[in-house]
């Protein structure tokens, strides 16, 4: 048996399905990860794997929030994973974030979205760790907190640490290995009118209708660039108004524009501003700006960088088909900060942010084992 049959021979999914049990049924929502960070650093405790909690400023939440990072090997590091500790809310009034497992499917709020990657990145830990087969080159694994917002966790790690040039992050992907990554545009718009009595709208501009108008002039506009279907548009939140009998003077919406690679977010707030142009009273004040924006990327899939992972594919049978991920993630980060993101996890996109979230175990076992190979190829071979 080679090296790889070795490490991968001790890969068992019984402690891989507790760990990730355990952290399913702890509630971490962004802000609020303390308690998965203690059941991650306890698991790799337990198996004599050292880790370190590197903190993250707080402007809110939890005060003693932390990244927990593993470093094996040799430096420089030639291979970095990056998984998210933090879940989105639960939804309003609902307080059932636990695991349930049924059959071969495990349901509960962080399964896809990706406490099933971070297991099995800790189980491909253990694995090679009990294996005793050293690193030749070195290997980074960061658990990060602040994800689902806009990423102070992984902002926090790169500030501390030098990139290696390849970095694996464990997104629900159902472990098609994402070369593409889509940017994302977030569009803040707002209306202003003038008020009046609510039996009297005619003497007042109501600014909800004229978001209204704005919104589907915009929506229109953009349905027509050049990008096609490789454009998603979500409108998030739209709100104004009150409980008042009156017209109301402000309206505020959130548009969420995902565009794949090489797609303009200036033309997306360009499109949105002429659109204004439908809404034609000069008594009317409407106004956009982008409240965040990170831009998308594409890595070449034969490059020599990847061939770690083409080989990790190949000897754990698992087909090398590159795809896009079409959502925000923290690789945005460090794409910019000058390292070269792959993402690949358990899981599948449209199951995450759902009250239905699950993953399949079957699926997780495999990135376990997956994982186990990317280290060989990459840090052992």
């Amino acid at each position: 048996m080679d090296g790889l049959g070795v490490i991968l021979d001790r890969i068992r999914e019984d402690r891989l399905l507790h760990l990730l049990t355990d952290a399913v049924d702890v509630y971490s929502p962004s802000y609020a990860e303390a308690a998965a960070t203690w059941v991650f650093t306890n698991a790799l405790g337990r198996a004599g794997i050292p880790c370190r909690l590197e903190p993250v400023p707080a402007a809110m939440g939890d005060r003693s929030r932390a990244n927990v990072v593993v470093q094996l090997g040799p430096d420089p590091a030639a291979l970095l994973w990056v998984g998210h500790l933090d879940t989105v809310p639960l939804p309003d009034g609902s307080t059932a974030h636990g695991a349930r497992r049924d059959g071969d499917t495990l349901f509960g709020l962080g399964t896809a979205d990706m406490k099933s990657g971070c297991a099995a990145m800790a189980e491909a830990l253990v694995a090679v760790s009990t294996a005793g087969i050293p690193l030749k080159r070195g290997l980074i694994v960061a658990f990060v907190v602040g994800e689902e917002e806009y990423g102070d966790g992984a902002m926090a790690f790169i500030q501390r640490n030098p990139l290696p040039p390849l970095t694996i992050i464990g997104e629900p992907t159902g472990l098609v290995p994402c070369t593409d990554h889509f940017g994302y545009l977030e569009c803040l718009m707002t209306a202003e009118g003038i008020g009046a009595h609510a039996a009297l709208p005619e003497i007042g501009r109501n600014a909800i209708q004229a978001m209204l108008t704005w919104l589907a002039a915009s929506l229109e506009r953009l349905g027509n660039l050049p990008a096609g279907d490789a454009i998603a548009i979500n409108l998030r939140n739209i709100r104004g108004g009150g409980d008042k009998f009156e017209v109301p003077t402000r309206c505020e919406a959130l548009l969420d524009v995902h565009l794949a690679p090489g797609g303009s977010a200036a033309e997306v707030l360009d499109r949105i501003g002429l659109a204004r142009e439908s809404v034609t009273s000069r008594r009317i004040r409407l106004d956009h700006k982008a409240s965040f924006h990170a831009a998308g990327y594409s890595l070449d899939p034969a490059s020599p960088l990847l061939s770690p992972m083409r080989s990790a594919y190949e000897r754990t049978g698992e087909p090398w088909a590159p795809g896009a991920f079409r959502s925000h993630s923290d690789a945005a980060l460090f794409r910019e900060a000058g390292s070269s993101p792959i993402l690949c996890g358990p899981g599948r996109l449209e199951l995450a942010h759902v009250a239905h979230e699950s993953v399949e175990i079957p699926e997780v076992v495999r990135a376990a084992k997956l994982y186990a190979a990317m280290i060989h190829e990459a840090c052992i071979r």
